[in-house]
């Protein structure tokens, strides 16, 4: 399946020029999010603040669809800057089952005037060989919260299906972020504002994991 996507990825590509599609997808962005919270973004971020080590505090139920999901706990990102400006990303969870998940991949912005409009790909290790698309939709004042949107947009072609599928909240530091309760008050305000309320994309707590000694196996196991 995977062959003939990326055989489908060129032909359509032959026709229709990456940057055809990067702008209709912008477009689609700047849409989303506004104009005055994209002045906001744009103001705000800088990719050396953004590079990093990221921890996730919420997610939504529909990220199941994109290889997430509540299933995973101590979910982090960790951002790092590509000798070619894009984004290396090194994602890593427990599963289900507690073991230690990883996953890389990069992530390029579709405009570089604007790198809040962002694309993630993992190459062989997803399942489908195309770009999904990772939208920056807030950054707290102090850089240490950050919104991420998962819309769902048709490759290739792009159509845009839904703006507010998925959603991630990621931060530098969760312990903190818990403690402020203004912080979290306002990342509520912001995902009702752009209609993460539904139950299918509402933001629901992500779990931890932490490494325990069972005494009698002497081996090292998971627990949330």
């Amino acid at each position: 399946m995977s062959d003939i996507l990326s055989i489908l990825n060129i032909v359509v590509t032959a026709f229709i020029p990456k940057e055809k599609t990067d702008e209709k997808v912008v477009n689609y962005y700047k849409q989303f999010v506004g104009e005055s919270q994209l002045t906001y973004l744009l103001k705000i971020f800088k990719i050396d603040q953004f590079v990093g080590r990221w921890e996730q505090v919420f997610t939504s139920r529909s990220t199941e669809f994109l290889g997430t999901g509540l299933d995973n706990s101590s979910v982090s990102a960790t951002y790092s800057l590509n000798n070619d400006g894009t984004i290396g990303v090194l994602n890593s969870s427990f599963n289900g089952k507690f073991e230690k998940r990883f996953i890389e991949g990069t992530s390029r912005a579709r405009n570089n005037a604007i790198p809040t409009c962002r694309t993630v790909s993992f190459g062989s290790a997803a399942s489908i060989p195309f770009e999904g698309d990772y939208w920056i939709l807030d950054i707290s004042e102090t850089f240490q919260t950050v919104i991420v949107v998962a819309p769902i947009i048709t490759p290739y072609i792009p159509i845009e299906i839904i703006n507010n599928f998925g959603v991630y909240v990621l931060t530098k530091n969760r312990d903190e972020f818990w403690k402020n309760k203004n912080e979290v008050d306002r990342v509520f305000t912001v995902l009702n504002k752009y209609g993460f309320n539904q139950f299918w994309n509402e933001p629901v707590v992500s779990g931890i994991s932490f490494p325990i000694i069972d005494p009698k196996a002497g081996a090292t196991v998971a627990n949330r």
